[in-house]
């Protein structure tokens, strides 16, 4: 599985929810993949980009820290 396929799960496991948190989902892919190479920044561009395909209002939430 890869970083975009997680995301999509994610998403749908959490259907019910009518908005996505950038801060959460990527929280949430980094401990499936913590060795993942690409910054915050361009897994919530990912995470952006598949909630908005999948029709979820999108919170663009700070990074924790």
């Amino acid at each position: 599985m890869d970083v975009r396929q997680a995301i999509v799960r994610y998403l749908i496991d959490h259907v019910d929810n009518p908005s996505v948190s950038i801060v959460e989902v990527t929280i949430a892919v980094r401990k499936m993949f913590p060795l993942c190479e690409l910054t915050d920044w361009q897994i919530g561009d990912l995470i952006a980009r598949s909630a908005i395909d999948a029709g979820f209002a999108i919170d663009f939430d700070a990074a924790p820290g």
